[in-house]
């Protein structure tokens, strides 16, 4: 048996560390010997708003961090995020149609990708050969909504819309084909129970429904589309407290949306999987106990404040424990890369895995993008999750790659040191576990 053991503090990130022999203690962690599903991969989003800050940097620097991102050798990023029109992290306002009533299409275009997350992915591409993208619209077109605003509003439920509509999504994967990019999946909304001041569209559950299985579906398989669409990206309901500027009535639970797509044998035909944003760790276990046959995925990693603290790291390390405990297959960053602040267009911050100070033109990494090399540098496409049991449970991440090996990831957000042991079979060892730190250990 050989370990490899990289540990993470604060200020002192991926240092290579030693194990001890087997020691008796408290903190012991074990496999239950169950096999849960298979992961499929890590990855992030390509944002205008990340691209315009890497481009601040030396080439060199910004060929570093892309390397960082999509080479085995670094995190190992298989896929990616791309927004289908403005997003909170783009630049400003836009659809792939601005065209008022081009019911048609005629107009329909994707020139501004071209400019900005086309570079992106392509430089992506050149690190990983089979990098693949799910898309989702933040807004439709305005000329499409209640309100004609990319803020606010819902869809209008009318035929020709909807028409319209589903061969928006179609035409957007032909044309992203035709830059050599597959985008594998479509999800219906970004967050559709969000009603906001940056690109948004609130949906029920009845509207999504009656679009996927009477439009979007039907539009896909005319197509020919080889591209999966998918019940997504879910953020709540919120029924566990109120959030200033987000519509949620405590009426809405899983019944009203996700358990009233789903449920439909019609839409549910068409929905290969269902992804969900940080804030659909309220309905995840409701959802796969009904549908453990569909798949999941987790599609953003909650915001954070710009702060990019060690803090929240630790935060976002027990998102990612919940959802692959939960069923999720991939897990998915949100910012790549940022200005320092993490500014949006639309006036707030969040954290990303490197920040670039505009003025200094440097590059640095931040706490979280060492948390997703934690796992995504160790575990391979094809690996399984396992369900541990002990004291530590709560704070491990076990899986299984298709070698055999064994990648365990253990965080403590406790205010003291604690002792770890691991034992499976013949393999057995003991580590310290410092205060607010993150481990892995790969079992070979």
């Amino acid at each position: 048996m050989s370990i490899i053991h990289i540990a993470s503090y604060e200020g002192d990130c991926w240092k290579t560390e030693k194990v001890r022999e087997k020691e008796e203690n408290w903190n012991c962690v074990e496999l239950t010997g169950e096999q849960g599903q298979e992961v499929l991969g890590f990855g992030g989003c390509f944002n205008e708003l990340g691209w315009e800050a890497l481009q601040m940097v030396s080439e060199e620097e910004r060929k570093k961090f892309i390397d960082e991102l999509f080479t085995e050798e670094g995190c190992g990023f298989n896929y990616g995020r791309v927004p289908i029109g403005a997003n909170d992290f783009s630049l400003e306002w836009y659809s792939c149609d601005d065209v008022a009533d081009d019911y048609e299409l005629k107009h329909f275009n994707i020139d501004r990708d071209k400019k900005y997350t086309i570079p992106f992915i392509k430089e992506a591409q050149k690190r990983q050969k089979e990098l693949t993208l799910f898309a989702s619209p933040w807004s439709p077109p305005t000329w499409m909504k209640t309100k004609r605003a990319y803020n606010y509003g819902r869809i209008r439920m009318e035929e020709k819309v909807l028409n319209a509509y589903a061969n928006y999504f179609v035409k957007f994967v032909e044309e992203y084909g035709k830059e050599g990019i597959p985008v594998s999946q479509i999800h219906v909304q970004n967050e559709p129970m969000a009603d906001q001041k940056f690109p948004s569209c609130l949906w029920s559950g009845e509207d999504m429904r009656d679009f996927i299985g009477g439009y979007l579906g039907p539009a896909v398989k005319k197509a020919g589309l080889d591209t999966e669409i998918w019940l997504g990206t879910i953020n709540g309901p919120f029924v566990d407290f109120q959030m200033p500027g987000v519509s949620a009535p405590f009426s809405e639970f899983y019944d009203q949306f996700a358990g009233t797509i789903l449920s439909d044998e019609k839409a549910y035909s068409y929905i290969t999987g269902v992804g969900l944003q940080w804030g659909g760790k309220h309905v995840i276990d409701q959802i796969t106990a009904s549908y453990p046959e569909k798949h999941y995925m987790q599609t953003e990693s909650e915001c954070g404040d710009g702060e990019n603290s060690w803090t929240h790291m630790e935060y976002t390390y027990r998102l990612m424990w919940y959802f692959f405990r939960h069923g999720v297959e991939r897990y998915t960053y949100w910012n790549m890369a940022l200005q320092n602040g993490g500014i949006s267009t639309w006036g707030w911050t969040q954290n990303s895995l490197c920040t670039v100070n505009p003025e200094t033109k440097e590059l640095t990494l931040q706490p979280e993008f060492y948390l997703m090399k934690h796992l995504s540098h160790f575990v391979k496409k094809g690996a399984h999750y396992l369900p541990t049991k002990g004291h530590m449970t709560t704070n491990t991440i076990a899986f299984e790659n298709p070698d055999g090996s064994l990648v365990l990831v253990v965080g403590s957000n406790m205010n003291r040191d604690r002792e770890f042991t691991f034992e499976h079979g013949k393999d057995s060892f003991s580590a310290t576990i410092p205060a607010h730190s993150i481990h892995t250990f790969v079992i070979k």
